[in-house]
């Protein structure tokens, strides 16, 4: 029996094991939840602790929820972060922070804490009274794992409505870091991610080479001429020799002996190290334990030519070494610069009330994580060596620098986590500073190198050219190809990164969640022309200041608008806060103290033309529409206009090809309120992006008709017919024809759906299909809207995506384009069901409307007069007994036209089944069984349920001993088994998972269904013993559960099924209602009280 200790809390923040009394609250912009805490708070007046007045009960001492001040920071604004405590314990995902103004009032709060109103008693699990030692074994044991490096927390987790004790486990498995959440009574992993951040008196003034094939060698120099190895140096003849770079600032926050220079090192002797109490290199190759090192003379240069020609034969980089070391050196000075100016206060490099900055320490050439990885693990950063220039150069250039040792930065202050929307934050965070870091060389830059192609390359930033504007691509400078790994115009160039956050889905990995607070970030600088440094200030200052742990993109939004006051030197806080606000909302994120209105509406871009829709508002409650196409182009309706509303509801508009379109759209309603919606998009011209990849193509025929219509084909492997389109309605089904020589040919045909010229897998019509007669049918998708695009053919052989553009062996390929026609069809009313248990029927509307005319819906159930106006009703629940019902859905349009349809339909339900349960044959029935019965809450009076001896051929009982308990106790149900063999008792007991469990169930909601989480808490092997004599053994089983709570006043009727079953069938929990082969089901009816 695993014995919990219990507690019993009341209070405003009292829990409660009614599960509908424990809620995670969100605090933004949720006053009356900053009120009750700012309140609960003031009554403590404690200094970093406050605490809610939540009593410990049963043992006679004070237990309570707390919250603990974890760091206070902000001038103009003060942000306090808290976390919620239950007792000693930390609860995960109930970090929070309030904003209060100057007079110190809260005027908003980030993140989230748990609140209830009813009581409860909450466990304690007996591992948290474990050492670290046994408990770390014990789950090493469970998970069947060696951890390294582990850290334990204990905590409390909200789950379902429900306070679950949890322990967190951070630490090395398999030399991968990760965080795992495991159930601290069952020790089973809830949750496990990564927990990387990944993409990741003796000073002198040192240097040497460093760089990579694309970037060329690069002599860091801290004078002109005095690096003259490097100078002097190619690899083989054909390779130019080294570029000098030179960089000199002079406000340098901490190399201003150096006039600003960063690759400063430590000498000893003729002994340099790369080392400074800013930066530590490690070469990760060598000697992993110290700075690197290296004779050094009278120069400090660092070059070992033979080590020089090994790491660039091997990855096509330089030595890598160096070129980390200057980097690093270059970020750390800009956050040291950065942070004083902006704290000027602050005396020291870390402080718990501000910022905190540690020497940054990396790994050179660490491909624990693959080498084609760099990432911060917590303590250190580490550079993978590339793939031997394959695809990834040395991993140690300035844009991975750049944003892992920002991820240190991040650890250092918010510790935003590497999952979820607060890894999203973290990594997008990194990327905004990788183009700061960039910008600040620039700014400080000299020497032939800063005039190199690859430098200008690199830098490349036109208003004309936007797809090569490299510096605002991440990662450009790791890859051997001309291409970026992330963007920040149009983050949705990578393929998956998401531009606005209207277009976030749960699973999006956190890079391309990340997107919008690049394009956020963008849009700053060059719609509003901040600076790129101011630019970075403001979410510079927002990671110090009011990111926390599990923030969401929302959170960050709050948190980036609250900075505006910060930074009045650029303009009024007024004007400061609309172009934060309106950046914030062009990319879908609006902070809960946004001062714009949201629009939903939907818009898309057919390569060079913009589309949107709005269906979001009532007509008649529209009063002006302003659209702004982003190409100089604006647009008025409004109320008293001749031109009809409905022409301005959904519209389309041919913009410039190659040009960043920034649409904007603003209605204006009747009561005065304004909702201004934003989306941007890049236009390209009709067409496919490029061609497919042929291992050698081959012209099969020119003899192709679609619909009837032939079309004008060369032999050639691939051809683009662009001259003019290919007329499709989307409603009809359409024919290919080609000749029947082919039939043993292959024919794949894509659209190009959402009109970015490539054709992905998703996008296939005919997936390889056999030509056969030589007449091929197809339809078009229902999703694809109206408008120009492209279809792709296959013909011949088959086609794959093994690269971006498609890829084929010998087929030949033929790009069409086509017009999408997609009339307006009847109104139709329709819709499916689908009968659920307990007479509950799911309804769901098919009815055929068009959207922009505001179809209005009417249901009818047939019973008791119920009707609904919902478009989807959901599910309605309908009499417990049989019968036929009429239901009836009529539609209509409100645009005064009369156009509407009815549709019926009957449906028969019968009466629901109960959970019925017994044993499968009754021959079986005395082989084994419940034989006693005792339930308790006191260990001192346990109560025998009369009646439990024997067995029946049924295998079950229902029992009415006229028990009473009271409210919110844990209750313990023992059993006794029959007499069985001693071998059969060792059989179940040695393998009991998978041949013997004993569950029991509370029936709270009084629907007699024993379902999925009304069963006993635990199911551990203590709680299962043999009591033998003579070679004849019984099993003892006890398991426990809370019982419910009830008002003092209250006596109810509960019913606990107990279960013992010998090789049960299914999952623990879920067997409640099933047949079983072996074993018994017991129902005991009692009663719990108030008192």
């Amino acid at each position: 029996m695993n014995k919990l200790s219990v507690f019993f809390a009341i209070g405003v923040f009292g829990i409660t094991s009614d599960a509908q009394a424990i809620q995670s609250h969100s605090l933004l912009n949720q006053a009356h939840v900053w009120q009750v805490l700012e309140q609960s708070i003031a009554q403590q007046q404690l200094d970093n602790t406050e605490q809610s007045n939540i009593h410990n009960m049963t043992d006679g001492y004070r237990d309570v929820f707390t919250y603990r001040l974890i760091k206070r920071a902000g001038k103009q604004k003060e942000y306090r972060h808290y976390q919620t405590y239950l007792g000693q314990w930390p609860v995960l995902g109930a970090r929070f922070v309030l904003i209060n103004n100057g007079d110190g009032q809260v005027k908003q709060g980030l993140g989230k804490t748990v609140l209830a109103k009813e009581t409860l008693g909450y466990s304690t699990p007996k591992r948290f009274l474990q050492s670290d030692e046994q408990l770390l074994a014990d789950i090493a044991k469970q998970l069947n794992i060696i951890v390294q490096d582990a850290e334990l927390t204990r905590a409390y987790e909200v789950s379902n409505e429900q306070l679950n004790p949890v322990i967190v486990l951070k630490g090395r498995v398999d030399k991968q870091l990760y965080r795992y959440v495991i159930d601290a009574r069952t020790l089973q992993v809830i949750s496990r991610k990564q927990d990387l951040d990944a993409l990741n008196d003796n000073l002198v003034a040192g240097g040497g080479i460093g760089g990579n094939e694309k970037l060329g060698a690069i002599c860091y120099s801290p004078q002109p001429q005095s690096m003259n190895n490097c100078l002097n140096y190619r690899f083989d003849a054909s390779d130019p020799t080294g570029q000098e770079l030179l960089f000199q600032v002079q406000d340098g926050a901490i190399f201003q002996a150096f006039s600003g220079y960063p690759f400063i090192v430590t000498k000893l002797n003729d002994t340099c190290t790369l080392e400074n109490p800013y930066v530590k290199t490690i070469d990760y190759m060598g000697d992993k334990s110290v700075a690197a090192s290296y004779q050094c003379g009278s120069t400090n240069e660092h070059f070992d030519k033979q080590r020089i020609d090994d790491q660039y034969y091997d990855y096509y980089s330089y030595l890598a070494v160096n070129e980390a070391h200057f980097n690093a050196g270059v970020v750390m000075q800009y956050y040291h610069t950065l942070l004083k100016q902006m704290y000027p206060q602050q005396s020291t490099d870390c402080e718990p009330n501000g910022f905190c900055l540690k020497q940054l320490k990396q790994n050179v050439g660490n491909n624990t994580y693959g080498n084609t990885q760099a990432n911060w693990d917590d303590s250190h950063v580490n550079y993978g060596t590339g793939n031997y220039g394959g695809t990834h150069y040395f991993h140690t250039t300035l844009d991975v620098v750049a944003h892992e040792a920002s991820h240190a930065v991040t650890f250092w202050n918010s510790q935003l986590g590497a999952a979820d929307q607060d890894g999203a934050i973290n990594e997008a965070f990194s990327d905004i500073a990788s183009v700061a870091v960039l910008d600040y060389l620039q700014a400080n830059v000299s020497g032939a190198y800063s005039q190199s192609a690859a430098y200008l390359q690199q830098i490349s930033d036109s208003a004309q050219n936007h797809q090569k504007n490299r510096k605002w691509w991440y990662g450009w400078d790791v890859m051997y190809e001309d291409k970026g790994a992330r963007f920040f115009e149009m983050p949705s160039w990578d393929g998956r990164s998401i531009d606005h956050f209207k277009d976030y889905q749960t699973g999006l990995s956190t890079y391309h969640t990340g997107g919008v607070l690049r394009k956020a970030f963008y849009e700053l600088v060059k719609t509003h022309h901040w600076s790129i440094e101011d630019a970075f200030k403001l979410f510079l200052r927002a990671n110090i200041e009011c990111f926390f742990p599990d923030a969401s993109i929302a959170d960050a939004g709050q948190c980036i608008l609250s900075q505006a006051g910060n930074f009045t030197y650029l303009g009024s806080e007024t004007e400061l806060k609309a172009d934060i606000d309106e950046t914030l909302h062009s990319v879908g994120i609006v902070a809960r103290s946004s001062d714009i209105s949201t629009l939903d509406f939907t818009s898309s871009i057919n390569y060079d033309t913009v589309n949107y829709r709005v269906t979001s508002v009532p007509v008649h409650d529209i009063a002006r529409l302003d659209v702004d196409w982003g190409d100089g182009t604006e647009e008025t309706w409004q109320e008293g206009d001749s031109s009809n509303i409905y022409d301005y509801l959904e519209r389309s508009r041919q913009v410039n090809v190659d040009d960043l379109v920034r649409f904007k759209l603003m209605v204006t309603l009747k009561d005065g309120q304004q909702k201004v919606g934003y989306r941007h998009f890049y236009s390209r011209a009709v067409g496919a992006s490029c061609e497919p990849y042929f291992n050698q193509g081959q012209v099969h025929t020119t003899d192709v008709s679609v619909n009837g219509a032939a079309l004008t084909l060369s032999s050639t492997r691939y051809q683009s017919l662009l001259a003019s389109a290919v007329s499709f309605n989307r409603h009809n089904e359409h024919t290919l024809t080609l000749p029947s020589s082919l039939s043993d040919k292959r024919l794949t045909l894509l659209v190009d759906s959402n009109r970015n010229g490539l054709f992905s897998a998703d996008e296939m019509i005919l997936n390889n299909q056999l030509i056969g007669s030589g007449v091929v049918n197809f339809t078009l998708p229902e999703t694809l809207f109206a408008g120009t695009t492209m279809l792709r053919m296959a013909i011949g052989s088959e086609y794959n995506f093994y690269d971006t553009c498609g890829h084929t062996k010998l087929a030949q390929v033929v790009d069409l384009k086509a017009d999408i026609d997609v009339p307006e069809l009847p109104i139709k009313a329709g819709f499916d069901y689908q009968i659920l248990a307990d007479n509950r029927v799911e309804f769901t509307n098919t009815s055929q409307a068009n959207v922009l005319r505001q179809p209005k819906y009417q249901w009818q159930f047939g019973f008791d007069g119920r009707t609904s106006s919902a478009q989807n009703p959901g599910i309605i629940d309908y009499p417990k007994v049989a019968g036929n019902y009429t239901i009836t859905l009529s539609v209509s349009y409100q645009d005064g036209s009369g156009e509407s349809d009815t549709f019926s339909k009957d449906i028969s339900l019968s009466a629901p089944q109960q959970c019925v349960v017994g044993i499968s044959d009754s021959n079986n029935a005395s082989a084994f069984y419940i034989d006693q019965i005792m339930m308790w809450t006191s260990i001192n009076d346990r109560l025998s349920v009369t009646g439990a001896q024997g067995t029946n051929s049924s295998g079950y009982v229902l029992h009415k001993p006229n028990f009473s308990f009271t409210r919110s106790q844990e209750l313990t149900v023992d059993i006794v088994s029959n007499e069985i063999s001693e071998f059969t008792a060792e059989r179940l007991l040695n393998n009991r998972e998978n041949e013997l469990r004993f569950t029991v169930w509370l029936d709270k909601d009084g629907d007699k269904k024993f379902e999925f989480g009304e069963e006993n808490f635990s199911d551990i092997n203590s709680n299962y013993l043999k009591e033998c004599s003579n070679g004849r053994c019984r099993i003892k089983a006890s398991q426990s559960l809370f019982l419910p709570y009830v008002r003092w006043w209250e006596e109810k009727d509960y019913v606990i099924r107990a279960r013992l079953e010998e090789q049960p069938q299914a999952s623990k929990g879920q067997d409640g209602c099933n047949n079983f082969h072996y074993g018994e089901v017991s129902d005991i009816k009692f009663s719990v009280t108030g008192w």
